[in-house]
């Protein structure tokens, strides 16, 4: 009985801790969670193929990852100060699952693995948006 309460006990917690540093675990968020642990794979089979895989390469790129969601959980909190609804946190997942994609894209392409030009033109189109200014 302890075990299950203790499971519980840790579920809960986990999702209270969701919901104060990320307002909750939307659709969004879950992609961008996705499509990091996709390239972080990615490129570790990329790199061991090679043989430039070491764990010091790995580790960084881990915490890169980590550094995201922590940027990703002040996005929010400027959201919550501000009272932007969400607008912050969402346009600063959003510009990670970019990043990401456009990551997930390049490894493949290092590969040799045909790219549709769809993809190309979609990201390409993406950065451009990004980078005009009002």
């Amino acid at each position: 009985m302890s075990k299950d309460l203790g499971i519980f006990s840790l579920f809960t917690v986990s999702l209270s801790a969701m919901g104060f540093l990320f307002g909750g675990a939307g659709y969004l968020l879950m992609i961008l969670v996705t499509l990091m642990a996709i390239e972080l794979i990615c490129s570790s089979l990329r790199e061991s193929l090679t043989g430039q895989l070491t764990m010091k390469r790995f580790s960084t790129r881990l915490v890169r990852k980590i550094v995201t969601v922590f940027l990703i959980s002040m996005a929010h909190f400027f959201d919550v100060m501000l009272k932007t609804n969400g607008m912050i946190k969402d346009l600063a997942i959003i510009f990670y699952i970019i990043y990401e994609s456009y990551q997930i894209v390049s490894t493949a392409n290092a590969l040799g693995i045909p790219i549709p030009q769809l993809f190309i033109d979609v990201l390409d189109m993406l950065k451009n948006k990004l980078r005009k200014k009002p």
